[in-house]
């Protein structure tokens, strides 16, 4: 695998005049407009997101499949062709590798989409258990339409499809511009919406059709915002090598009965209780939560944030954090975050921050 990458849609991005930043190795857009507008398109209308630095790992054959079903902690031999489903890559120690997403391609197929600054160790982690994964990252750049007004979007852009008749967690193939893409209803903000995987050779051309249909260019600042409201996990801030998903309040994404890699390390995990808990701030006082602030209940400290910023939504500072599962105070309750000598004041709540 190599390690220079570069979305096809970055002469898009620059003529529509985006702030670039370098994310997980890819030049990518951070804003167009601002991240606070661009959030808003989401939440009210329609957003559409270039995702293509996401990993894209194929795996063929009975012995792939197996492989794959050791490998992670979905049942993907029990999902059906045409599903997708989240999941976990752990080590035996039961830590995260990554948080990936498994589309059944065929009675024999997988693609597995890790995070893009872990598709080499998922690759090795699925390599480890017998499988050949192989690596398609350049075939597809991956558009994300996200928002209310996703559907009336789509069926603007693309008539000939009947995509916003699939369920979530659905995918379906479709010919695109002559070439054969997919699409998902998958995404990453809590809205409706889809993923669309086109061929690099026409990507361009789907990015400014859904564009010239009603949807509004948006940048990762606003997905991570999207993202953080619905207090979805971020791997590198509520996952990690040192943090197992049952501390990140994941367990509904585990397969008991499977055999996957980290299984002994988590049952006694889950027969023990996590050693940690998630929970979530929302702030009454001004200031921005940040990574790494700790959370305090008087002079004691009960967490540390794992992932903060300003609620573009709710107009104030939102925050998930981990704490000592024994010390984690009851929702409802006051805490106070310490942002570098200054104390935000927050109540607990359990998430998501807001109903999309």
């Amino acid at each position: 695998m190599t390690d220079t990458r570069a979305t096809v849609l970055l002469p898009a991005h620059r003529s529509l005049g985006a702030k670039l930043i370098d994310f997980g190795g890819w030049e990518m857009p951070l804003q167009y407009s601002g991240v606070i507008s661009e959030h808003q398109s989401v939440r009210t209308s329609a957003g559409l997101f270039d995702v293509s630095h996401l990993g894209k790992l194929r795996l063929s054959g009975t012995s792939n499949g197996d492989a794959l079903q050791n490998a992670v902690t979905a049942d993907v031999i029990g999902l059906e062709p045409g599903r997708a489903t989240y999941s976990l890559v752990l080590t035996e120690t039961g830590g995260t590798i990554d948080d990936i997403f498994i589309y059944r391609i065929a009675d024999d197929g997988w693609l597995v989409v890790p995070n893009a600054s872990n598709v080499h160790a998922v690759a090795d982690a699925i390599r480890a258990t017998g499988g050949e994964p192989v690596d398609e990252w350049n075939r597809y750049a991956i558009l994300a339409l996200q928002g209310p007004g996703s559907f009336a979007v789509w069926d603007k852009a693309f008539p000939a499809t009947d995509a916003t008749g699939l369920k979530l967690y659905s995918w379906a193939p479709m010919d695109l511009y002559g070439t054969e893409a997919m699409v998902a209803r998958t995404g990453y903000t809590g809205e409706r919406g889809f993923e669309l995987y086109a061929p690099v050779e026409v990507a361009e051309r789907a990015f400014q059709t859904l564009l010239d249909s009603g949807a509004a260019p948006v940048g990762l600042g606003a997905r991570d915002t999207l993202r953080l409201e619905m207090g979805y996990a971020l791997y590198g801030h509520e996952l990690s090598l040192d943090i197992n998903p049952l501390e990140a309040g994941l367990g509904w994404a585990i397969a008991w009965d499977t055999g996957f890699v980290g299984k002994e390390a988590l049952t006694k995990v889950r027969a023990d209780g996590p050693a940690r808990k998630l929970f979530g701030i929302r702030c009454f006082d001004k200031g921005v939560p940040r990574q790494g602030y700790p959370v305090l209940v008087g002079d004691t400290q009960v967490g540390t944030v794992t992932s903060g910023n300003h609620s573009p939504t709710l107009g104030t500072g939102i925050a998930l954090a981990l704490g000592p599962a024994a010390s984690v105070p009851a929702v409802g309750d006051k805490v106070a975050i310490d942002a570098r000598g200054r104390s935000i004041a927050g109540d607990i709540v359990k998430p998501p921050f807001i109903r999309s």
